[in-house]
C-alpha cells in the first residue's frame, strides 16, 4: 500500500522522492559501470587516432587549424582531450575516459529526460534502456564525439521542456541556449536537432501552446546562431567536402534509410525486429492521433493542446531521423545521438500498456501473467546486452596493436613501412608513436597519420597514384632499403562511395609480380584487420 496515497501532496513527500532517485540512479549507473568496463582494453583504432593526432598540437590556434583539416566534426571534443591529455597522458584506457564517463551520464540524463516528458516511471524504464543499450555501450569506449553528443541532446531537450513548464524561464532558456552551443561545437549532428527543436516550437505556437513564448524563443535561437557564427564558414567547407567514402542512395531509396535509422534506435535486441517495428508504429500512431487528428470537442481554437513535453521527444526522433535519409545517411553512429528520445518514448508506452492492462483485468491469473512479462522484457533487455557487453572485451579493435606489440625488439634498419590504404595512417601513428619507424601511406605518402577527407577522393582516383607509389619505393631503393613492411587490410578491398580502394588489390599484385614475398603475418581486430606482408626489395643492380 503507498504511502502517498494518505499523505496530502506536500513537500514532505520531495525528500523520499529524491531519495529514491539517488538509489535508482546510483544502481542503474553502478550496473552501465559494470557493462562498460570491459570494453575499455579494447585498445585504439583509426577513428580514435585521429583524434589523439587532433588533441595533441599544444598550441590553441594550431589545434584548431588541425581540425577544421582533417576532421568534419567542430572542435569542442578535441579540446577536451587535448587538456585531458596534457593532463593524464595517454595511455588506451586513460585516452577513453572522457567518453567513458560521458557514457555513463547518459544514464541520469536519459531518467530526467524521461521524467519531464512522461512520468518517474517512464524515466527509470528509459534510464535502464540507456544502462543496458548496446549501442550506448559501445560508443562510452569510443574516444570520438558521439557519447557526449548523445549527452548533450539529451540535456537539450530536458532544459527545451522545462522551458516550456514553467512561467519563470530565464533560467531554463539560458540553459537551453549554453547546451546547444555546446552541442554545435561537439558534433554537427546537434544542426539537426537545433532545426527540429525550430520545427517543433512553430508546432507548439500553431497549437497555443502554454508558456510557448515567440519572443523568447526567438531571441534564443538568434543567440545560438550568433555564437555558432564564427565556426560557420568551416562548417560550410565541411559540409561541401561531405564523406566520400559513403555511398549516396538513390531518392526512391531513402525512405528505407528512414525505416533504418528507426530500427537502428530500437532499444532492445535486434531478434524479433517485426514485432518491435510494429509496436513503434502502433505508438507513433497513436501519438499522431493525438497530434494531428482533432475530435469534434478540439475543434475550438480554445482546446487545450497536447502535452509540450511529449510533441518535443516526438518530433525529435521522428525529424532527425527523416533529415538524415534525406542526407543519405543511415544507422549507427549518425542516429545515435537521437536514440535517447525513442527509449523515452518506448519506455512512456510501456507504462500506458500496464496501465491499461491493470485497469482492463484485475484477476489473479492476469497479475502472476503480468509478473512473467515482466520478467520476460526484463531478460529481454538485459541478457542479450549484457552478453555483447562481455564479449566486446575478447578482441582488439585494431590489429596493429598487436603488430605494435610484436615489433617491440624486433626493428629491421633499412625497412619501408607502407600502409595500404592509407586510412590506417591514425593508428598506426599512435601505437608506432615513440619507436623508432618512419612509415607511409599508398594514398598519402607523406604523414599519413594525419587524416583528411579533403580532396581524399581525388588523390586515390589520380590515375598515376600506383605508378607514383612504386617510384617513391624505387627512389628510397637506391637509397639502401632492403625490405618492404606492407600492413595492407585484411581481405579483398572494394570501392565505396566515391573512393577507389580497389586499387589496393592492383597494387599487390604489383609488388607480387615484382618482389619476392619472404613472410606473411595476420593481425585481426574488431574494427582493423590487417595482415603484414615481408618484401625483399635489394637493389640487385
Amino acid at each position: 500500500m503507498e504511502l502517498s496515497k494518505f499523505l496530502p501532496r506536500t513537500n514532505l513527500l520531495k525528500p523520499l522522492q529524491r531519495f529514491n532517485d539517488i538509489r535508482l540512479l546510483g544502481s542503474l549507473m553502478l550496473l552501465g559501470l559494470l557493462l562498460r568496463l570491459p570494453s575499455l582494453g579494447l585498445g585504439l583504432w583509426r577513428d580514435e587516432g585521429s583524434t589523439y593526432f587532433n588533441a595533441l598540437p599544444s598550441d590553441l590556434g594550431k589545434l584548431l587549424e588541425t581540425v577544421q583539416y582533417t576532421e568534419l566534426n567542430p572542435p569542442g571534443f578535441y579540446l577536451i582531450m587535448h587538456q585531458w591529455i596534457q593532463w593524464f597522458g595517454i595511455q588506451d584506457v586513460v585516452f577513453k575516459l572522457p567518453a567513458f564517463f560521458f557514457g555513463l551520464l547518459l544514464i541520469p540524463a536519459v531518467y530526467f529526460l524521461g521524467k519531464v516528458a512522461s512520468s518517474r516511471e517512464t524515466g527509470a524504464i528509459a534510464a535502464a534502456i540507456a544502462t543496458f543499450d548496446s549501442n550506448a555501450i559501445y560508443y562510452s569506449q569510443e574516444a570520438r564525439p558521439y557519447s557526449l553528443t548523445t549527452l548533450l541532446c539529451c540535456l537539450v531537450v530536458i532544459f527545451y521542456c522545462k522551458a516550456l513548464a514553467t512561467k519563470d524561464q530565464i533560467r531554463y532558456m539560458l540553459a537551453f541556449v549554453l547546451c546547444v552551443v555546446l552541442l554545435l561545437y561537439v558534433q554537427y549532428t546537434g544542426l539537426l536537432l537545433v532545426v527540429s527543436l525550430g520545427i517543433i516550437t512553430l508546432y507548439l505556437l500553431w497549437r497555443n501552446a502554454e508558456n510557448c513564448r515567440p519572443v523568447s524563443f526567438a531571441i534564443a535561437f538568434g543567440v545560438i546562431f550568433l555564437l555558432f557564427t564564427p565556426w560557420l564558414q568551416t562548417f560550410l567547407l565541411h559540409l561541401h567536402t561531405g564523406t566520400p567514402w559513403d555511398d549516396k542512395h538513390p531518392w526512391l531509396m531513402r525512405p528505407l534509410l528512414l525505416f533504418k535509422n528507426i530500427m537502428g534506435t530500437f532499444p532492445l535486441s535486434t531478434r524479433g525486429q517485426k514485432f518491435w517495428l510494429l509496436f513503434v508504429l502502433l505508438g507513433l500512431a497513436v501519438e499522431a492521433k493525438e497530434l494531428f487528428f482533432l475530435t469534434d470537442r478540439s475543434l475550438s481554437r480554445f482546446c487545450t493542446p497536447p502535452k509540450a513535453s511529449k510533441v518535443t521527444v516526438i518530433g525529435c526522433f521522428i525529424l532527425p531521423s527523416a533529415m538524415l535519409a534525406v542526407l543519405s545517411y543511415g544507422g549507427g553512429r549518425y542516429i545515435t545521438p537521437f536514440a535517447p528520445f525513442v527509449w523515452v518514448l518506448f519506455s512512456s508506452w510501456l507504462v500506458a500498456l500496464f496501465q491499461y492492462t491493470n485497469r482492463c483485468w484485475t484477476s489473479q491469473g492476469y497479475r502472476f501473467s503480468r509478473q512473467l512479462a515482466f520478467v520476460f522484457l526484463i531478460l529481454l533487455l538485459v541478457l542479450p546486452s549484457s552478453r555483447y557487453a562481455l564479449s566486446l572485451g575478447n578482441y582488439d579493435k585494431s590489429g596493429i596493436r598487436s603488430l605494435a606489440a610484436d615489433f617491440q625488439g624486433k626493428h629491421q634498419e633499412k625497412t619501408i613501412y607502407l600502409l595500404s590504404p592509407d586510412f590506417f595512417g591514425p593508428t598506426f601513428g599512435y601505437y608506432f608513436a615513440q619507436l623508432p619507424v618512419e612509415f607511409h601511406g599508398f594514398g598519402r605518402w607523406h604523414h599519413p597519420e594525419i587524416f583528411s577527407p579533403q580532396g581524399y577522393a581525388e588523390l586515390w582516383n589520380s590515375p598515376t597514384l600506383i605508378s607514383d607509389t612504386e617510384q617513391h619505393i624505387q627512389d628510397m631503393v637506391k637509397q639502401g632499403y632492403q625490405r618492404l613492411a606492407l600492413i595492407q587490410h585484411s581481405g579483398t578491398m572494394t570501392d565505396r562511395g566515391s573512393m577507389k580502394y580497389s586499387r589496393v588489390n592492383q597494387f599487390f599484385s604489383r609488388l607480387r609480380q615484382t618482389y619476392p614475398l619472404v613472410q606473411e603475418t595476420d593481425y585481426p581486430g574488431s574494427e582493423e584487420s590487417v595482415t603484414l606482408y615481408l618484401f625483399s626489395i635489394i637493389d640487385k643492380n
